[in-house]
């Protein structure tokens, strides 16, 4: 889903840390998706999800869908589809019930880094 949102940004060092290589190899070739339809179809797809429980969203945060919105949306020329846009930043950046303040965020890149530690550790046996 995310593939057709990501452009031919330049992210910086802390934007790539957890994001699938994928969306920064392509560098200046990568084209987002013309179509703003699509675009909305996408983002309306990705907040369905979003809305569909903590996991869900704790999955997305993991997989750094908020560095590709949050790009995507800097550039949005379509109405509708920014405020889409805004509306899963807003599912993405809050905090979940029951946790302190900016926890979210930070659960998100301990689970990439034990996860990445895990992977290197298989790697070297």
């Amino acid at each position: 889903l995310l593939l057709t949102l990501a452009g031919p940004e330049e992210l910086s060092i802390d934007e790539k840390v957890g994001l699938d290589p994928d969306y920064w190899l392509l560098g200046p070739q990568k084209v987002r998706e013309p179509d703003s339809l699509v675009r909305l179809y996408v983002t309306e797809a990705l907040l369905l999800l979003l809305a569909s429980g903590r996991r869900a969203r704790e999955t997305l945060r993991e997989r750094r869908t908020y560095v590709i919105i949050k790009l995507a949306d800097m550039v949005e020329e379509n109405e509708e589809v920014s405020e889409r846009m805004l509306e899963c930043v807003q599912y993405l950046r809050r905090d979940e019930d029951g946790t302190e303040e900016g926890s979210s965020d930070k659960r998100a890149y301990e689970k990439y880094a034990k996860g990445l530690l895990e992977s290197n550790a298989a790697k070297n046996k």
